[in-house]
């Protein structure tokens, strides 16, 4: 891939900085290690998020290992032995490669999913997994060829219309990533490129998945530091319009983006992560993106810095959100002073007071796991699940459950 890496995704911004001392509790949680990848024909490096099925199945991928070493989507059932590992398929490079994405379900139980690479140019694909008769086949809905988008490296999303949306890391007619929508018709899938990035004034390189509103309205971030949204053609326009939502630029609650997806919250509200900088340990934070009533611009609150060690550093993924408003998430840790945490955010009890941090789990680096860098999934009976990218049995990654 290329190696124009620089920041990483979501949202931040700046007007009114709330620097929480905020409490730190530690609670006890239990977690169990539903499955330790042994790094071959299992696949390795499960370092995306999870999907459930309405009967809690489970399912992901990993952007190594399978058959020829091009990463897997793996499906995980529960049994009264365990839960049990399957590989539904293997990537063989023309077909795609290094899934670096979660994926998603259609309404009929098909799953969908973009390779980071591969495919008939080399550069990604959009793929669908279809089952019959409990085989799960493959199908390439669209290889992506570098001018049309390059390295897709977020999930998709539906609209209600069924059409796909999604972005490219790279690629375009400026290089800078594109975001893109796949219509079917006719049983063809066709791509449209609705934004090119540019550079400095919309951003470059999108790498978090997108979000929609109620009015069809696209939100998502870029690693140049740019929150945008798109909206949909209207009467006598034929293009989506891009807008910033907001731009960081170097101020004093500015880090690096991290690749998770926004949060939708009440009354428009965003919530984000940085994956690291915002604060002297450097170590990253979650916030808060408000709209502005009528208009104006959007503010920041930064809700929580996190201070390396037990606390926790580095979230590269989003938050999620229970029924009460609580905020839950991952931090990566670095390998030496934390091999990664699962955390809770509670909203203050009153207007203007502080969030209260709790640490649920923080991962020992060894059969438990190590870098929990994707997002939390909420399963029956409010058990959170995830991967780790390393750690388990054989030190190649785990898919994990933190039990209330």
């Amino acid at each position: 891939m290329q190696a124009r890496l620089r920041g990483m995704t979501l949202l931040a911004i700046s007007v009114s900085v709330l620097l929480l001392a905020g409490s730190t509790l530690a609670i006890a949680q239990t977690e169990n290690v539903l499955y330790s990848f042994e790094g071959g024909n299992d696949g390795t490096n499960p370092s995306t998020g999870l999907v459930a099925d309405s009967s809690g199945n489970l399912f992901g991928t990993t952007t190594e290992g399978g058959s020829a070493g091009y990463g897997v989507v793996y499906e995980l059932l529960p049994s009264p032995g365990g839960w049990t590992q399957t590989v539904i398929h293997s990537f063989q490079g023309s077909d795609g490669a290094a899934p670096a994405a979660s994926l998603i379900f259609d309404q009929a139980g098909n799953l969908y999913g973009t390779t980071s690479t591969g495919g008939e140019h080399h550069v990604g694909t959009v793929f669908e997994l279809t089952r019959s008769g409990g085989v799960w086949t493959e199908t390439v809905l669209h290889s992506f060829t570098d001018k049309d988008g390059s390295h897709p490296v977020a999930s998709l999303i539906f609209d209600q219309a069924g059409n796909l949306y999604g972005t490219t890391l790279f690629g375009g007619r400026t290089h800078g990533g594109v975001v893109f929508q796949l219509k079917l018709s006719g049983g063809v899938w066709t791509e449209r490129v609705l934004h090119t990035f540019r550079g400095r004034k919309d951003g470059i390189d999108p790498e978090a998945s997108l979000i929609l509103d109620q009015n069809g309205v696209l939100y998502g971030t870029t690693m140049g530091g740019n929150v945008f949204k798109l909206a949909p053609p209207t009467a006598g326009h034929a293009n989506w319009m891009f807008k910033n939502v907001f731009v960081f630029d170097g101020g004093q609650d500015d880090g690096p983006l991290s690749p998770g997806t926004l949060l939708a919250g009440k009354n428009g509200v965003l919530y984000g992560t940085q994956k690291f900088g915002n604060g002297p340990a450097n170590a990253g934070a979650v916030f808060q993106l408000t709209p502005p009533a009528k208009h104006g611009a959007w503010s920041e609150t930064t809700i929580y810095r996190f201070s390396g060690g037990s606390d926790g550093l580095y979230p590269y993924a989003g938050v999620i959100a229970d029924a009460t408003g609580n905020l839950y998430g991952t931090t990566t840790g670095d390998g030496q002073a934390s091999f990664g945490t699962v955390f809770r955010l509670s909203p203050p009890a009153q207007q203007g007071g502080d969030w209260t941090k709790t640490t649920l789990y923080a991962f020992g680096g060894g059969s438990d796991g190590s870098g929990p860098g994707a997002g939390l999934i909420f399963v029956k009976g409010g058990a959170l699940f995830s991967t780790t990218a390393g750690g388990g049995a054989f030190g190649d990654g785990t898919v994990f459950e933190i039990v209330p």
